[in-house]
């Protein structure tokens, strides 16, 4: 296998591109194969060098980023593209389309007190992201290797003669399989509220899970994506336009309200609390990042824990890192109920991977299957499985 994981940027600002340049060329097994300041030529040196990852500007002359987006994926579909995005709501809004076009992740230009602090930013989040990438090709490389060894055997040559024939016994009675008894699931309770964490591919797992849900979806549903802020205001108006139940961005003193999906607020903590009334409401907090992460899957998902206590599904999607694991045990040592995604639908299995390895998924669910699942248990029908 290549180790190096060779790269592309495309922007075209030059001091972008000397930036990126400089960051990715100084990361270890990594290549930068080139840089191009637009489409047209990206896709040439694409077509020419076959680079594993794409750092591509959302605005760009002759052809811009969701151009060249829908031409790598249906030129060189085993490509991946990350999005470089400003931080306006204009670009958060062009880059969500991004990422429902095929963008493995966006990258915000950070805005920082100074060159220094804005580089450091940008290299602390490249390194991640390359890390998510190269773990992408070696399973493609793989998937590829596993092909080539499941050929089939080549035919037995004509000469080899065929083995004596054994003397005829009287076949055998055929085994009775033993009837398996369907066992009840291991949760006590109802389900009062829904809670999904996700991150890398979120946003169109989002998109495939929450339209699907009816109207009259019973209970509060509660997610943390893991983005900067205005993007999760323009993923929360895309879901809601798309969706039968309401979908709003979280905000501060937010009463939870059953059939209403409340999206945590990038940059801060969305935790649930009790007011003096014991309503259930939102609050958000701007404490340190939790596993690097602001919002964060644990910190909402052990709130939920102290506010519902063992009455709550949880769902853990496609995403790099282990942002859940925590909050996903401490739900089900008060009796939650656990799914994760399974690999093969996943952008990452990083976290559902986690939960799983972790043994505290209940069940591990392809993505096109996760909605109606949900809706099941949520309607507390369909409790049983095969033991």
């Amino acid at each position: 296998m290549e180790n190096d994981l060779k790269i592309l940027v495309v922007d075209d600002t030059v001091v972008y591109r000397q930036i990126l340049s400089r960051i990715v060329s100084d990361l270890e097994n990594v290549e930068l194969m080139g840089t191009a300041p637009n489409g047209r030529i990206a896709l040439s040196k694409i077509g020419l060098r076959q680079p594993d990852l794409v750092l591509l500007d959302v605005f760009m002359p002759e052809m811009d980023g969701l151009e060249t987006l829908a031409e790598i994926k249906r030129s060189h579909p085993d490509v991946d593209v990350v999005m470089l995005s400003g931080m306006d709501q204009e670009t958060a809004n062009l880059t969500m389309k991004a990422l429902e076009a095929g963008a493995l992740d966006f990258i915000p230009k950070p805005k920082g007190v100074s060159a220094d602090v804005s580089v450091a930013e940008l290299r602390s989040t490249l390194s991640r992201l390359m890390l998510m990438a190269r773990t992408r090709k070696y399973s493609r490389q793989a998937r590829v290797i596993s092909g080539m060894t499941r050929r089939k055997p080549p035919p037995r040559p004509p000469e080899a003669k065929d083995p004596p024939a054994t003397p005829e016994r009287r076949p055998a009675p055929p085994k009775v399989p033993e009837q398996r008894k369907p066992r009840p699931l291991p949760r006590r309770g109802r389900i009062d509220v829904v809670a999904v964490g996700v991150s890398t591919g979120g946003p169109n797992a989002l998109q495939e899970i929450i339209p699907k849900l009816a109207d009259d979806f019973p209970v509060p549903l509660l997610v943390v994506q893991h983005m900067p802020p205005m993007f999760t205001d323009s993923l929360a108006t895309r879901l809601n336009n798309a969706s039968s139940i309401r979908v709003v961005e979280g905000r501060e003193g937010q009463t939870l309200e059953k059939g209403v999906m409340v999206l945590a607020p990038g940059g801060l903590h969305t935790v649930v609390r009790r007011d003096k009334f014991d309503n259930k409401i939102i609050a958000l907090l701007d404490s340190p990042p939790v596993n690097s992460c602001r919002p964060s899957v644990d910190v909402l998902f052990r709130s939920v824990a102290m506010a519902y206590g063992g009455n709550v599904l949880t769902i853990i999607l496609t995403g790099m890192g282990n942002d859940g694991v925590a909050g996903v045990t401490t739900i089900r040592r008060k009796g939650g109920y656990s799914i994760v995604q399974d690999e093969k639908s996943s952008v990452i299995w990083g976290m559902p991977g986690a939960v799983a390895d972790a043994g505290q998924a209940n069940e591990i669910v392809p993505l096109d299957s996760i909605a109606s699942r949900m809706m099941c248990l949520v309607r507390n029908r369909n409790l049983r499985v095969e033991a």
